[in-house]
């Protein structure tokens, strides 16, 4: 990644939601993404966010976890998400 990552608000705020985690202290899956953001969005935009952040190497997608009756995939943030936002890393 070259360059300065210009990230928009919303941007942002799904970084720091997938942070936080769901209310287990898990890494959340995008319904539970959808919940957390301190904004109104599509599922499908979401998604396209998505997609942009893990081609910027922010986040990345994990294994598909069985969650409320479904196998869904849990989104976690990276070691430059950590970084780039000024958090601690768990478990350091």
């Amino acid at each position: 990644m070259s360059g300065t990552l210009m990230m928009s608000q919303k941007q942002i705020a799904i970084i720091r939601a997938i942070m936080r985690g769901n209310a287990e202290g898990d890494f959340v899956d995008l319904d539970e993404l959808l919940k957390l953001l301190p904004y109104t969005t599509t599922k499908q935009s979401l998604q396209f966010s998505i997609r942009a952040l893990i081609k910027h190497g922010l986040i990345e997608k994990r294994p598909r976890e069985v969650r409320r009756g479904r196998a869904r995939r849990v989104l976690a943030p990276t070691l430059l998400a950590y970084r780039l936002m000024g958090e601690g890393i768990p478990g350091t």
